[in-house]
């Protein structure tokens, strides 16, 4: 049961964290396309991990570390929110991982697409 509410918390908390990105943050620095990809609440609920891919947009290269680094400057930010939209006594503090897993599979695909031609 306990990891049932964990379950409801990560969904909750990766909701209101994409909403924020994608309404409310204006960091120059968070570029390309940002999304969440996997949240990890920790049992004691005093840390979540918070996953995200970034891609880029068209031909623009995006540099993941200031992106990363524009991410760690809104983790207050993104916690405050999701303290306003959650009734939780604890809201965990949020720590920011680049999850590149989309990029290798697209890499993977590509190289897949070459092998066929």
């Amino acid at each position: 049961m306990r990891r049932q509410r964990l379950l409801g918390i990560e969904k909750q908390m990766t909701r209101i964290i994409s909403n924020a990105l994608f309404m409310e943050v204006k960091n120059p620095k968070i570029q390309g396309m940002v999304s969440v990809t996997k949240i990890d609440v920790t049992d004691d609920l005093r840390y979540a991990d918070v996953f995200f891919s970034v891609l880029s947009i068209g031909d623009n290269t995006v540099d993941e570390s200031v992106v990363l680094e524009g991410l760690n400057e809104i983790r207050k930010f993104l916690r405050k929110k999701v303290a306003e939209e959650t009734n939780l006594r604890y809201v965990p503090e949020i720590r920011v991982h680049l999850d590149d897993t989309v990029a290798k599979a697209i890499k993977i695909s590509n190289l897949i697409d070459k092998v066929n031609n």
